[in-house]
């Protein structure tokens, strides 16, 4: 009776656009709200409240380090607040000591940036923001020395310079320019200039002429240069000073972004991962590579919702190594789900249940729980923290239920537990070549008596199931209950021409899997 062994899940992760029958032994079929590390499959963590409760319901958020402390800015459609740790305050553009509410429309348009030390906030329809000097007493100003009929689809910093893209002048727009300010020279403050024909300064201006390949998306740099993300192109702007200052060439001539909000960097800053009209890719600047190709290539964009496809977004979740997409699936107006590469083993999982609409990344500071009053340290020997901060968390915007979150925090999502999946369906391996290889029979019926779970946490359920004829549908047997910690073994029991094999939870349990035993007879053709 041979014993089956199969090791390295996370070698691969999850495979749809080709079937299980003609996968490699550890590639999944189904990785769903799990994670590899490490060689195994881990169940992931969830998303916990944090920052308390919001005064308005937050669509966007972006953190702030100051030498002092830590600020996080968030915008609702109308408002701007920020929080020092604790305390949210309104920091809205205001006129005689009364707000003046922003006017955009979707979560979408709002994005920022950072000059010399500033935060700068835009939305497409009102003039850019800014927060000079960052403090809870200051409040959102128009962008200093911004022309006053001017708009932009996005602006971003990229070194000294900010970079305005799809533009709007006096109401006429212009989808395909590229506008830059004057160098910013000092810490603290904001380009002076955006007039491009004065000859004392730099500021400047330039029109992409592939006007077919659709309009100017967004903006991101990458080392020494700023790519320039269309629908159906790539350009790279590159400084080179003089007369011109900026340089533009061609970057990628058939292939745009997605939607805006679709770009981020890898966390080691060296590459670029983008969401194209139908597929993910990954570039360093000089080479380009497909993530989804014979993979979710096929699943992920045949799902996407045709219509709102616009609200998908992407963000780099630095220390776990991974690229988040979340989006639309058919029929949805928002994101529902996301497809997660790790950049790291290049290894690709699932997510559904997402609820937050944006993502921010930075230091989270709260207030230690000591009170002034208790205790008896005296000061010069007192070594508690007046503060606590976090190293760098992402954190998740839930706009419809108006509260931050956590990533990776613990075993829940906002208090709801959810069910985390691994499963493998098309083996029909029957032992080992000469060289190690799976030898594989399709025609031949496989009796499963046993399995050997090698894994750790739990308990999990595990269920077993057969297909009979090749891609067939899958005849699953009943769930076992496993707990390793009492128990080695699960006995399961059936036959079919090819076998599938799965682990879940649906309850706020860890758990993590790096391989399995199984103990499998031949029963002939028939």
């Amino acid at each position: 009776m041979p014993t089956l062994e199969f090791n390295d899940l996370a070698k691969i992760g999850v495979v749809k656009d080709t079937p299980g029958y003609m996968l490699p032994p550890e590639a999944l079929t189904v990785a769903l709200n799990v994670r590899g590390v490490d060689g195994g499959m881990e169940r992931m963590k969830g998303w916990e409240q944090v920052f308390g409760t919001p005064t308005v319901a937050p669509h966007y958020a972006l953190s702030l380090s100051t030498s002092a402390q830590t600020f996080w800015i968030y915008t609702s459609l109308t408002k701007a607040y920020s929080i020092d740790g604790n305390t949210h305050t309104n920091i809205t553009r205001q006129t005689a000591a009364v707000d003046v509410n922003y006017t955009t429309g979707v979560t979408a348009n709002w994005g920022s940036t950072i000059i010399g030390g500033i935060p700068v906030l835009n939305n497409a329809t009102d003039v850019p923001q800014f927060w000079s000097p960052p403090a809870a007493a200051t409040k959102m100003r128009d962008l200093t020395n911004w022309p006053a009929t001017l708009r932009a689809k996005q602006v971003k910093a990229f070194g000294p310079h900010l970079i305005a893209l799809n533009t709007t002048k006096a109401g006429t727009n212009y989808p395909h320019m590229v506008k830059w300010s004057a160098a910013v020279t000092d810490p603290g403050t904001v380009p002076t200039s955006w007039d491009e024909t004065l000859s004392t300064t730099d500021a400047g201006e330039y029109e992409l002429p592939d006007v077919n390949s659709g309009v100017l998306l967004d903006g991101l740099p990458l080392q020494s240069k700023f790519f320039l993300y269309k629908e159906g192109s790539v350009w790279a702007m590159r400084y080179i000073g003089g007369r011109f200052v900026f340089s533009f060439e061609t970057f990628l001539e058939t292939v745009g972004i997605l939607a805006p909000r679709c770009a981020t960097i890898t966390g080691d800053g060296l590459r670029h991962v983008v969401a194209t009209q139908d597929d993910i890719i990954v570039h360093n600047g000089n080479t380009t590579t497909s993530i989804l190709d014979k993979r979710l290539k096929r699943a992920i964009f045949n799902s996407l919702d045709t219509t709102n496809y616009t609200n998908s977004f992407m963000f780099t979740n630095a220390p776990f190594k991974e690229v988040w997409f979340c989006y639309p699936p058919s029929g949805a107006s928002e994101a529902t789900q996301a497809v997660v590469w790790n950049y790291k083993d290049n290894t690709l999982v699932e997510v559904d249940g997402i609820t937050f609409r944006n993502v921010g990344m930075g230091v989270i500071e709260a207030a230690a729980d000591e009170l002034w009053s208790a205790g008896t340290d005296v000061w010069d020997t007192d070594t508690g923290p007046w503060a606590e901060t976090l190293r760098r968390k992402v954190i998740l915007v839930g706009t419809d239920s108006s509260k931050f979150f956590t990533l990776d925090s613990g075993k829940l999502r906002d208090g709801v537990t959810f069910n985390a999946t691994i499963q493998r369906e098309g083996l029909s391996i029957i032992g080992k070549k000469r060289d190690g290889g799976p030898l594989v029979d399709h025609q031949v019926r496989k009796m499963v008596e046993r399995l050997w779970p090698k894994m750790q946490g739990g308990p999990v359920r595990i269920r077993i199931g057969f297909q009979q004829v090749v891609d067939g549908s899958i005849t699953w047997g009943d769930y076992v209950n496993f707990d390793p910690a009492t128990g080695v073994t699960a006995d399961l029991i059936g036959s079919g021409r090819s076998v599938a094999v799965e682990f879940s939870t649906i309850d706020g349990v860890d758990w993590r899997v790096d391989g399995y035993k199984m103990e499998l007879t031949t029963d002939g053709m028939f």
